[in-house]
């Protein structure tokens, strides 16, 4: 996968460009060039899940390259491969390993509920730094719904697992397909809720399912219990 290119110049008067195209900058200083010409740079990355790289040529001619990716972070030149090799996270980052080790190792062990809190808590660190909907945060969504799974509540990992999927979907991604098995998975455990709750889940599932391609054995089993509810309720 190619790595994208812009080209940015700056004028000692706050005027900047990328690409040819002016920008504008809150306030006429090179500063506030600097900080506008990354925002923009920014912005594209996230627009194309996938990491920019930059040349920026400051007024007194000095160029600096380096890279831009979908969070926001700068990195040196060479990490452009790097970060395009995984486009859908399928490996932990190494950034957050630890923590995704922490809460795998205490499922089971120091207590299910402290590894929700614990997936939760890496969530949401990622969500601060990517955003809803990047790869990154969509795998914490999966791993917080195993959590979940293992304290005993599939019904709300299955409702996660179903979020997940619509997020790769959105992406265009093949983990799409996984997420949606969990979630089919997840729903087959389900044991004795109330017939609405699980009415309302099937359907949001077989949505999802439907979405993304035919399961055509899938969804029937579901649509089957949905009947089953309705008429037992």
């Amino acid at each position: 996968m190619s790595v994208e290119t812009v080209v940015v110049a700056l004028a000692a008067d706050g005027r900047g460009w990328i690409d040819g195209t002016e920008l504008r900058a809150s306030e006429p200083t090179l500063d506030g060039a600097r900080g506008a010409a990354y925002a923009e740079v920014a912005r594209i990355a996230r627009q194309r899940r996938s990491p920019i790289r930059v040349q920026a040529t400051d007024p007194d001619g000095t160029m600096w390259r380096f890279v831009v990716d979908e969070g926001g972070g700068v990195h040196e030149p060479h990490r452009a491969s790097q970060l395009t090799v995984d486009p859908d996270a399928a490996e932990v980052p190494a950034e957050y390993r630890a923590a995704a080790a922490v809460v795998v190792a205490v499922i089971g062990a120091a207590g299910d509920h402290l590894a929700v809190q614990q997936a939760r808590r890496l969530e949401e660190e990622i969500l601060a730094r990517y955003g809803a909907g990047h790869p990154y945060a969509l795998r914490a969504l999966e791993l917080r719904a195993h959590a979940v799974y293992e304290c005993g509540l599939p019904s709300i990992a299955c409702e996660l697992y179903i979020e997940a999927a619509d997020g790769w979907r959105h992406l265009g991604s093949t983990a799409y397909w996984g997420a949606a098995q969990r979630a089919y998975a997840m729903w087959c455990r389900i044991g004795d809720e109330p017939s609405a709750g699980m009415t309302w889940l099937g359907e949001k599932l077989v949505g999802i399912m439907e979405l993304g391609g035919t399961q055509p054995k899938a969804v029937q089993v579901v649509l089957d219990r949905i009947d089953k509810l309705r008429l037992g309720a």
